[in-house]
C-alpha cells in the first residue's frame, strides 16, 4: 500500500478553513456553509460535529463547508481537489423511499384523512358529553394514518395543512398525530411503534375539552389566572385516558407532559431532561411546530420557516436538540403543503419533497404574476432546472398562507389534488391566465 505522503493542516495553522464535506470528521466546528443556514437542518449557526449522523446529513445538503479550526476538537484535515458531487449516504435518505408516488398516495390519503377527522370529532364530542375515549377506533384511524406515512409521508402532511374553521383543536391533534408519526417514521420505528405514537398524537390535547370557551378561544392574551385555567388540560388529559378503557400507558404520559420543557421550564410538573420520556419529547416538539405555523383566535400562521427557527432556539432549553434537527429533516425545509415564492415570480404549493434534493420539491403551482393561472401547473424541480428564461429556478421564499392566495379547501374540493397526473407540467413559456 502506498503511503499518503500529502502533507496536513494542523489545527493550530490557521483559525478558519474551507474544506470539501468528504473531509469533515467528528470535533469539527462547523462555522460557515456553502448555502444560506435557513436551507438547512441546522438552523443554530456554527455547532460542533459529534455524530456521523451530523456529518451524513451535511454531506447531504452541501459540498464545502469552512470550520473554524480554534474553536473544534483536535484533528488534522488533509486537503484535497474540491469534488462537485457529494459523497456518503445517510439515514434519512434510506427512510425517505417511498413505495407510492404522490398522485396515487393523495387520492388514498384524502379518504384516510377524511375518516380520521371525522373520528377525532366524534372522540372529542363524546368527552363533552362524559363519554370515555372509543379507544380501539382511534387506534383502527391511525393504523390507516401510519400506513399513508409509511407509503409517502408528504401526501398525509400536504393535507393536515387543510384546516375548517371553528375546528382548531380537533384539526390540531391529527395533524400533530401525522407529523409525529413522520418523525418517528425518520427515527426508524417499527410500525407497531408508529401506531403507539400516532395515538399519543391524536390524543395530547384531549383534556381541552374540558377547558371553557372562553379561555380556550379568547382572541387576546390570556391573564394569568386563565393561564393557569389553560395549563389544566394536560391533566384533564391524563385523567380522561385513565378512565378509558384500553388507552396506551404512554398516551397518558404524553397527554400529562407534553408541555415540559428541557430547563424545567414547562408545566405541569416541571420536569428537566431526562425526566421527560422520548413519546413526550417528539410530541411537545410536533405541537409547537403545528401551533405556529396553523391560524389561531389569537394569531395569525407564520410558515415553517418561522416555526423552524422557534425551535431552533429553544433547542436545548425547552426541546430536545437531536430531535429537533431530526424533525426537520423529517418534514424537509420545504414541507408539502408549504407556499413559495419562485424566482421568476410564480407562486405554488409544494405537494412532494424529493428524497435526496431538499430544496427542489415538486411545486403546484397556482399563481403568475398576473393573476391566478387556470389551470395549475406541476413543476418538479429536482428535473427542471431552469425557468422559461434559461436563468436559474429556485425558491426564492416561503410566504404565509394568507399572502399567498392559496385556498387548500378550493384545490381539494376541485378534484385538483386528486388529479395532479393531469395537470399540465410547467414548460417553457408562461401561461397566460
Amino acid at each position: 500500500m502506498i503511503q499518503d505522503k500529502r502533507p496536513t493542516l494542523s489545527y493550530k495553522t490557521s483559525r478558519k478553513v474551507a474544506i470539501p464535506v468528504a473531509e469533515l470528521r467528528l470535533g469539527m466546528y462547523v462555522a460557515e456553509l456553502d448555502r444560506p443556514w435557513e436551507e438547512t437542518p441546522f438552523l443554530f449557526q456554527g455547532f460542533t460535529i459529534e455524530t456521523e449522523h451530523d456529518i451524513a446529513v451535511i454531506r447531504e445538503y452541501c459540498e464545502q463547508v469552512t470550520v473554524d479550526i480554534e474553536s473544534s476538537v483536535d484533528f488534522q484535515i488533509r486537503p484535497t481537489a474540491r469534488t462537485s458531487k457529494r459523497t456518503g449516504t445517510s439515514h434519512t435518505t434510506a427512510v425517505s423511499k417511498r413505495s407510492e408516488n404522490i398522485e396515487r398516495a393523495l387520492s388514498r390519503a384524502q379518504r384516510t384523512h377524511a375518516d380520521s377527522s371525522r373520528l377525532i370529532r366524534s372522540i372529542m364530542d363524546d368527552v363533552r358529553l362524559g363519554k370515555s375515549v372509543d379507544t380501539p377506533a382511534a387506534r383502527a384511524a391511525v393504523t390507516e394514518c401510519v400506513d399513508s406515512v409509511i407509503a409517502n409521508p408528504d401526501a398525509m402532511t400536504l393535507l393536515s395543512r387543510i384546516r375548517e374553521k371553528d375546528e382548531y383543536t380537533s384539526q390540531h391533534s391529527l395533524s400533530v398525530s401525522i407529523l409525529t408519526v413522520a418523525l418517528g417514521r425518520q427515527l426508524g420505528m417499527q410500525r407497531e411503534e408508529l401506531i403507539d405514537l400516532g395515538i399519543c398524537g391524536l390524543l395530547h390535547d384531549v383534556g381541552k375539552v374540558l377547558t371553557p370557551d372562553e379561555v380556550l378561544t379568547k382572541p387576546g392574551r390570556l391573564t394569568v389566572e386563565e393561564m393557569e385555567i389553560m395549563k389544566e388540560h394536560t391533566t384533564h388529559g391524563r385523567n380522561i385516558l385513565m378512565s378509558s378503557s384500553g388507552a396506551p400507558l404512554k398516551a397518558l404520559d404524553v397527554a400529562y407532559a407534553h408541555h415540559e420543557r428541557f430547563n424545567g421550564s414547562g408545566y405541569p410538573r416541571g420536569l428537566v431532561e431526562a425526566q421527560i420520556t422520548h413519546y413526550s419529547r417528539l410530541v411537545a416538539i410536533t405541537d409547537t411546530f403545528d401551533a405556529i405555523t396553523t391560524d389561531r383566535v389569537y394569531n395569525n400562521a407564520r410558515t415553517n420557516m418561522d416555526a423552524f427557527r422557534v425551535l431552533s432556539k429553544g433547542r436545548k432549553t425547552h426541546w430536545d436538540p437531536t430531535l429537533v434537527i431530526r424533525f426537520v429533516e423529517a418534514i424537509g425545509i420545504y414541507p408539502a403543503g408549504t407556499a413559495v415564492e419562485l424566482s421568476n415570480e410564480m407562486i405554488g404549493i409544494v405537494i412532494e419533497t424529493h428524497p435526496t434534493q431538499k430544496l427542489r420539491p415538486k411545486v403546484l403551482l397556482t399563481h403568475t404574476p398576473n393573476g391566478p393561472l387556470k389551470p395549475p401547473m406541476v413543476l418538479d424541480m429536482s428535473t427542471r432546472l431552469t425557468d422559461e428564461r434559461g436563468s436559474k429556478l429556485e425558491i426564492r421564499r416561503v410566504l404565509p398562507p394568507a399572502v399567498a392566495g392559496i385556498n387548500l379547501h378550493s384545490l381539494r374540493d376541485a378534484g385538483l389534488l386528486d388529479n395532479l397526473a393531469s395537470l399540465p407540467e410547467f414548460g417553457r413559456a408562461i401561461p397566460s391566465h
